[in-house]
Formats: C-alpha cells, sequence, structure tokens
C-alpha cells in the first residue's frame, strides 16, 4: 500500500496539474459523463481494485480520444474489443469495449473521433450496464483517469 501512496505520489510531482489537464480531455461525446463506477487503486499489483472509470454509453457511441498519440493496441482481450492510445508522455489510455478502423501505429488528435462503443462477445459480463471503461497507465502502473481529467479531488487527512 505504501509503495503504490509513494508511485502515486511521485508521478504527481513529476506532473504538472495544468499541463495534464490541456493535454487530456473526456473521451466520450457528451461533454460530462457521468461515471457509473469510480476508480479504485489496488492495494498491491494484482489485488482487487478497479483501474479506471466507467461510463454508461448507448453501443455505437462515438469515443473521441482522450490524449493525442499513436495507437498502440487495437484488438480483442480475452472477451473484449480494446483500443489503446500512446501519448508522447508515454502514458497508456485504453477503452473497452470499444472498436476502431485505424491500424496500430495511426496518429490521433485529442478530441478526434476515432473509436466506438461495439458489443463484447456473449461471454462477457458488464460490470454495470452498458458501460465504456476508460484506464490510464504509466510505466508504475494504473493511474486515475480523473486526474488526468482535472477531475481528481484532493485528499482530506481526518485526525
Amino acid at each position: 500500500m505504501l509503495l503504490i501512496a509513494l508511485t502515486f505520489t511521485l508521478a504527481l510531482t513529476v506532473l504538472s496539474s495544468s499541463q495534464i489537464t490541456r493535454d487530456w480531455e473526456q473521451p466520450f461525446s457528451n461533454e460530462v459523463a457521468q461515471w457509473d463506477s469510480e476508480y479504485l487503486a489496488p492495494e498491491s499489483e494484482y489485488g482487487p481494485g478497479h483501474r479506471g472509470v466507467d461510463s454508461v454509453q448507448e453501443l455505437g457511441s462515438l469515443v473521441k480520444a482522450p490524449v493525442s498519440g499513436r495507437i498502440s493496441f487495437a484488438g480483442l482481450v480475452v472477451d473484449r474489443q480494446i483500443v489503446t492510445i500512446r501519448s508522447s508522455g508515454g502514458h497508456l489510455a485504453s477503452i473497452e469495449p470499444a472498436c476502431t478502423d485505424r491500424k496500430v501505429g495511426d496518429a490521433v488528435r485529442i478530441g478526434e473521433q476515432f473509436a466506438w462503443h461495439c458489443s463484447p462477445q456473449e461471454s462477457y459480463e458488464y460490470h454495470c450496464e452498458s458501460c465504456v471503461h476508460f484506464s490510464v497507465r504509466s510505466q508504475f502502473g494504473y493511474l486515475s483517469p480523473d486526474y488526468f481529467l482535472g477531475e481528481l479531488k484532493p485528499s482530506v487527512l481526518v485526525g
């Protein structure tokens, strides 16, 4: 737990908040998507948690690039399609279930519609009704997408 907290603090220190909010934006067409499930950091690398945020989106809804970069992955993982963008800063932004007609290596610009919410395979179980999952990873692991969108509320210590 301490290692995760230190890693997250280091990542926050390295990244300027004003830089993040200019370089990232909401990936869904509705300007202020309501998160059905929020980010919950795991206590260990393989522990339980929710490594992203979910937004209820209709099938076929368009997905915008949350950051400029290049498609680093587009394909099936287990029972759902995933599209991942690698930013110039090395962060990986993944959307699932999502389909794209783009190829690995293709450039995308922030705000550009590049994918859509597509049907997962029958065996896939949504953990919220018709949700699209959005996650962000760094070399240190998963980080809250809310931080990159400028929506992360500061921690409050209670005594």
